[in-house]
């Protein structure tokens, strides 16, 4: 989801890589996450000892670069003087995550050749004008929060929003942090940066970040997501939520979207007449609760196979019919089926 008209990244999905983690996982996570629709991954330069940089790092960005995955790298003043700028450049990389100890006019100067990654949270009014006045275009800066490994650290929503609207004014584009499944080490409380998202399931923190706080793009902080995840994020990849439901079969994958003018009591798939024309769909006609999946019978004449998600509970309707239901773990999703945003049915994921 874009707030600004910033095109680095593909998608507005990418992961981490940690040069801690066994290469061969590390590969395997590169190839899952792409096929997945992710777009971009994350590094750091900065943990490394001088001597290991090279090798440890060289195999994975070339393993990113053959999968068409951008990299975002964090580098401090010892890194850069490691390597230099062609050295930075020979590594692929995308985009620099400026650290310690190099000065604004270094950042103008790298400026020329990489796109810059600065703390969203720190990144104020004034840095942005000293930097622009010292030759820096905004159109080449991007801001990252941090993720916070330590519970109760991470910033509210609210305040990640403030500060990606501040952002937004410069065209800056934001990321976000968001934990995944296989928790990082040393603390296993996973990597966000918003608190609240530490024990949900992702693909609602991802939601919640590019919906909700107006996040450009979302970063999976933590090693690795489920395959039952990758799956789900693929449909967020095209900018559509997956919905686990128990639908008739007919529905299962087809794309619908909400209408524009979206209505506070239901989800309104808009052009679900056209869509449904074709199918004898039947169930049962009663009180309406949330997350039931109702579609209008031919006793609402002209809205007749129009499909709704109900957002709360509503009155019986005898032209209303119900033929499907929401999973209750995926209630949550239904508050951000909205522009971009489309929908579809997924079939129930059996534990």
């Amino acid at each position: 989801m874009q707030y600004t008209t910033d095109q680095t990244f593909n998608t507005s999905l990418g992961f981490s890589l940690y040069t801690s983690n066994n290469l061969a996982d590390s590969k395997q996570w590169i190839r899952d996450y792409q096929k997945a629709g992710f777009s971009f991954a994350f590094t750091s330069l900065n943990l490394l000892e001088e001597t290991d940089q090279s090798n440890k790092i060289r195999p994975l960005l070339q393993e990113c670069q053959e999968h068409s995955i951008h990299t975002f790298v964090d580098i401090n003043r010892q890194v850069l003087d490691s390597f230099g700028i062609d050295g930075l450049k020979k590594l692929g990389i995308v985009a620099l995550r400026i650290d310690d100890g190099i000065t604004d006019s270094e950042i103008v100067i790298l400026s020329n050749h990489f796109k810059i990654v600065l703390n969203a949270s720190t990144l104020t009014s004034q840095k942005i004008s000293r930097l622009k006045i010292q030759g820096l275009k905004t159109s080449q800066l991007i801001a990252c929060h941090n993720y916070y490994p330590k519970p109760y650290t991470g910033l509210s929503l609210h305040k990640v929003k403030q500060f990606n609207q501040q952002l937004h004014q410069y065209n800056i584009p934001v990321v976000a942090f968001i934990p995944g499944e296989i928790k990082r080490l040393p603390i296993f409380e996973g990597l966000p940066t918003i608190e609240e998202h530490r024990h949900i399931k992702p693909l609602q923190a991802a939601l919640e970040c590019l919906v909700a706080a107006e996040c450009d793009y979302i970063c999976i902080g933590d090693n690795a997501l489920s395959a039952s995840s990758l799956s789900k994020f693929s449909f967020l990849a095209k900018e559509v939520i997956p919905l686990e439901a128990a639908v008739p079969s007919p529905l299962y994958h087809m794309i619908f979207e909400n209408r524009l003018d979206s209505s506070d009591y239901v989800i309104r798939a808009a052009y679900s007449r056209q869509q449904l024309k074709q199918f004898k769909l039947s169930g049962t006609i009663r009180q309406r609760y949330l997350g039931d999946i109702v579609i209008a019978n031919e006793k609402f004449l002209r809205y007749e196979k129009e499909l709704e998600i109900c957002l709360c509970n509503l009155p019986l309707d005898e032209r209303q019919t119900i033929i499907g239901k929401v999973r209750n773990e995926d209630l949550a999703l239904l508050h951000y089926v909205q522009s971009p945003f489309k929908f579809s049915f997924v079939k129930l994921n059996v534990k």
